[in-house]
């Protein structure tokens, strides 16, 4: 009877231990996937920049500027961490709205539906001051009338 008391406690040990282990690479592997995922790589900033980078340029057309303006909106609703913010034309108005620019879903949808299709504008993108290159504000602004 001593004996199958005393197997008992071993077995009751061992499985307490291999649960301690366990519990110890959860907390290991928690921590890891916090820090990696904390840096973008290289390549996710390149990936999340080329949804914009189309659209930047000096004469583009009412029609991409507003399609610009779905993405932008898009982006920012699918991710609450990187928010881009659109500093629009004095042409727009947008009530309510800092001068720096939007990210909120409405005040983008009321700049998106203040461009106008024929008209042409220059936009441009400022990246992350910490030197991450990643997309943070896009500027549209009224393009200088040019003809084709």
């Amino acid at each position: 009877m001593e004996n199958a008391s005393k197997a008992l406690i071993i077995a009751g040990a061992i499985l307490l231990s291999i649960l301690i282990i366990g519990l110890g690479m959860m907390v290991f592997n928690n921590a890891k996937n916090a820090l990696t995922s904390a840096n973008l790589d290289q390549e996710q900033i390149d990936a999340f920049n080329s949804k914009f980078e189309s659209y930047i340029g000096n004469n583009k057309r009412g029609t991409d500027v507003r399609t610009l303006c779905d993405t932008v909106k898009n982006s920012n609703a699918s991710d609450s961490e990187y928010k881009i913010t659109i500093v629009y034309p004095d042409s727009v108005e947008v009530p309510n709205a800092k001068s720096t620019g939007v990210t909120s879903q409405t005040d983008i949808l009321k700049v998106r539906n203040e461009l106008l299709n024929g008209s042409r504008y220059k936009v441009s993108a400022e990246y992350d001051e910490a030197g991450s290159k990643l997309i943070k504000k896009i500027k549209i602004e009224k393009a200088q009338s040019t003809t084709e």
